[in-house]
C-alpha cells in the first residue's frame, strides 16, 4: 500500500481559510507527516482555522484517524501550538456535501459475486469487522454516530447500515464472553 500522504495545502489570507486536502493515504506512516503540514500552515501565520479535508483520500486507516483526532485535541487545548497565541483550531472534513466531491466519491453498491467482494476488499485494505480491536471498533462506532448527528453527512442510510453492523460485532463480542466457562 502506498503510505504517500499527497497534501494540497491552499492558504488564502483574504478569505480567512487554511486548508490541507488529502489525497493520498492516512495511514500510521503517514500521520505524522499530516501533523507536521498543519504545523507548518500554522507558524507560516494563518490565524484561521485549518480544515483537513480527507474526503478525497485513497485511503484511510481508522487507527491512524482515531490517532489523528487525538493529537489535534491535543493541539487545540493549547498543549503543544507552535505560536504564543491561541490556536484558533483545526476541522475534520471527512465526508463533503460539495458537489464536485460526489462524483469522484467510490461506488459502495455491493458486489453480486462473493469471491469477486473478497477480492476487491483486499485490494482497497478493507477487512472484516471481526478483524477489528475491540477498541477500533468503539472508534468506529463513534465516528459514524457523529456522523450520523451531522445533517450534511451524506447518505443516512448507509452509514445508519454501518452504525447497525458495528453494533452487530460489539454485541456478538459480547455474547461470545459470556458464552465462554469460568
Amino acid at each position: 500500500m502506498d503510505n504517500q500522504l499527497n497534501p494540497l495545502i491552499k492558504i488564502d489570507d483574504a478569505a480567512g481559510t487554511a486548508r490541507i486536502d488529502v489525497r493520498g493515504s492516512l495511514t500510521q506512516a503517514s500521520r505524522a507527516e499530516l501533523i507536521l503540514e498543519i504545523r507548518r500552515v500554522r507558524r507560516m501565520g494563518s490565524s484561521s482555522p485549518i480544515t483537513v479535508d480527507l474526503s478525497r483520500a485513497a485511503f484511510v486507516e481508522s487507527s491512524a484517524l482515531a490517532g489523528l483526532r487525538f493529537e489535534l485535541n491535543t493541539l487545540d487545548a493549547g498543549t503543544w501550538q507552535v505560536s504564543s497565541g491561541p490556536a484558533p483550531g483545526v476541522l475534520l472534513e471527512v465526508l463533503s456535501n460539495r458537489d464536485t466531491v460526489s462524483e469522484a466519491r467510490p461506488d459502495f453498491t455491493a458486489l453480486t459475486d462473493p469471491a469477486g467482494l473478497s477480492e476487491a476488499q483486499a485490494a482497497g485494505g478493507f477487512r472484516p469487522l471481526s478483524n477489528y480491536s475491540t477498541h477500533e471498533l468503539l472508534e468506529a462506532s463513534d465516528s459514524v454516530f457523529g456522523l450520523l448527528d451531522d445533517p450534511a453527512g451524506g447518505s443516512g442510510h448507509e452509514l445508519l447500515a454501518r452504525y447497525e453492523a458495528i453494533g452487530e460485532e460489539i454485541a456478538r463480542r459480547e455474547l461470545t464472553e459470556h458464552a465462554k466457562p469460568s
